[in-house]
């Protein structure tokens, strides 16, 4: 199942930063519809993340544990800032702001996957 999920998160994730790198492309704002995407990327990376921290709490412990937990307690945090900033910024770049994120939270979605595995 977590691998599912992660795979869910990375696709939409790589969605968005697709669909937000267009709009940068095309010298366009970050828009409402953008940030119901970012909304729905976010709801399943917080399905993803209460999935590892009740595997964490069963105990199932990956042997990097700390850097897991890190992964878990910040990675919900990246695409609010990324919105945040956007919207606070309203030029052209704002929207790139919104890519980098989301390429970042596939990484890093991909990346927590890869250490679960790993398990003491």
């Amino acid at each position: 199942m977590t691998a599912a999920l992660v795979t869910t998160v990375s696709a939409l994730a790589l969605l968005v930063a697709a669909w937000t790198g267009l709009t940068a492309a095309r010298d366009r704002r970050v828009g409402r519809a953008h940030l119901v995407g970012l909304a729905v990327v976010e709801a399943v990376l917080l399905v993803l993340v209460v999935v590892l921290a009740a595997d964490a709490l069963d105990g199932t412990r990956p042997v990097e544990l700390v850097t897991s937990l890190a992964y878990l307690a910040l990675s919900p945090f990246v695409l609010p800032a990324a919105a945040l900033w956007s919207l606070a910024d309203r030029s052209r770049y704002s929207t790139l702001v919104l890519t980098v994120a989301c390429l970042g939270l596939a990484v890093v979605a991909y990346r927590m996957l890869l250490l679960w595995q790993v398990q003491r």
